[in-house]
């Protein structure tokens, strides 16, 4: 390791984790500190595409993750009785686009990361800046101090408010459950993962491999929307009912106290990522809605080009504002589009249901696949 760069992290989720280890790799020291007590990523599945798959290759990390994952080489958009809207396949890129589990994929990242570089139950309270240095505050009294930090501490993160200030994610009018399920069935067609749309509800499909599969079912619900008596499972199960195969299939797959619940929600577009020796990366810098299976490629992405910046300017003030001014755009539009697409996805006034139903099915997807293009054709 370089001794004239020592990098802080704070959060080990998939940025905080990837960012290190694309630090080390162009050898700069780096840490990472969480305030969990045992590194478990949160959530279900991911999509990764070719955008993402591309990082993990020049990270020498795509093989391990190809062999943990599902292929995903055509996505089809339905309707709730299984009518298929439209099949788009993703094209020919140098890179495939997969499914895979949050789990596996952080598994990958650490193992490619020095145990001593992940700091566990360290919880950040505050931070300082001065002289050129950053000062850490951990509760418990620990303090740590780095030449720069790097924010990846997620949508509600601590770092982002104390250099702005605080402010509550914006909800999007839906809630998105989650779940594993491990199921044979012929009804899911190799390498295609789907989304099926209704009145203001939607289900996904996506195969991580290994006859192993995560789904998530979205609704428009109020923002603090209570678990119903009977479950989240009985619930799913009766806003769901009458859905084609397999969706009764890998609700009924799943073990009740593996379903998560989260509200949709994000941030507007920050102006500025950071100040001083500081900066953010990932959900703390750029939120989007889950609708376009951007969020943790977007922290791969962002985790690649810190540290490129890092690496070739030896003056991190000026990398760190390199790096901003680099990823600001792309971010931006990520962000609309996805929340965009959710809100089209989510319309329950039965005449706009229908007009999408229409629209959709007579659109070429060719055209959908050359502006998909745009997003996954990406290198950073």
């Amino acid at each position: 390791m370089r001794v004239d760069k020592h990098i802080g992290i704070v959060g080990g989720g998939i940025g905080g984790i990837a960012v290190a280890v694309a630090l080390r790799q162009a050898g700069i020291d780096a840490v990472v500190y969480e305030k969990a007590a045992q590194l478990c990523e949160v959530g279900a599945g991911m999509m990764l595409w070719p955008n993402a798959t591309r990082v993990l290759r020049e990270m020498g990390l795509l093989e391990s993750v190809l062999v943990r994952s599902g292929p995903n080489t055509h996505f089809l958009v339905r309707v709730s009785c299984g009518k298929i809207l439209m099949n788009i396949a993703l094209g020919q890129f140098d890179v495939p686009a997969v499914c895979t589990r949050r789990t596996d994929l952080l598994s990958v990242l650490l193992a490619a990361l020095p145990p001593e570089c992940v700091r566990l139950g360290c919880e950040l309270q505050d931070l300082e800046q001065s002289e050129g240095k950053v000062r850490l505050y951990f509760k418990g009294g620990l303090v740590k101090e780095h030449d720069a930090v790097i924010g990846a501490d997620g949508i509600r993160s601590r770092v982002r408010s104390k250099l702005f200030g605080g402010s509550d994610p914006i909800y999007r009018g839906y809630t998105v459950w989650r779940g594993l399920a491990q199921y044979d069935c012929n009804a899911v067609p190799a390498g295609c993962n789907s989304e099926t749309w209704g009145a203001g509800k939607r289900f996904g499909i996506l195969n991580t491999g290994h006859r192993r599969f995560t789904w998530y079912a979205t609704s428009n619900v109020p923002p603090h929307h209570l678990d119903a008596a009977c479950g989240r499972k009985r619930e799913l199960q009766q806003m769901f009912d009458g859905w084609h195969e397999p969706i009764a299939n890998f609700i009924d797959a799943t073990d009740e106290s593996d379903i998560l619940k989260n509200r949709a929600c994000d941030f507007a577009p920050l102006r500025c990522w950071g100040r001083g020796m500081v900066t953010l990366l990932g959900d703390a810098a750029h939120s989007c809605t889950p609708n376009l299976g951007q969020g943790g490629c977007m922290a791969l992405e962002d985790a690649l080009v810190l540290a490129k910046c890092m690496n070739r300017e030896p003056c991190l003030r000026t990398a760190l504002r390199e790096y901003e001014s680099l990823r600001y755009q792309r971010t931006r539009r990520i962000q609309k589009r996805s929340r965009l697409i959710g809100r089209i996805g989510q319309w329950q006034n039965p005449v706009f249901v229908t007009g999408r139903h229409v629209v959709t099915s007579l659109l070429s997807p060719r055209l959908i696949e050359h502006n998909l293009r745009r997003v996954y054709a990406y290198e950073t």
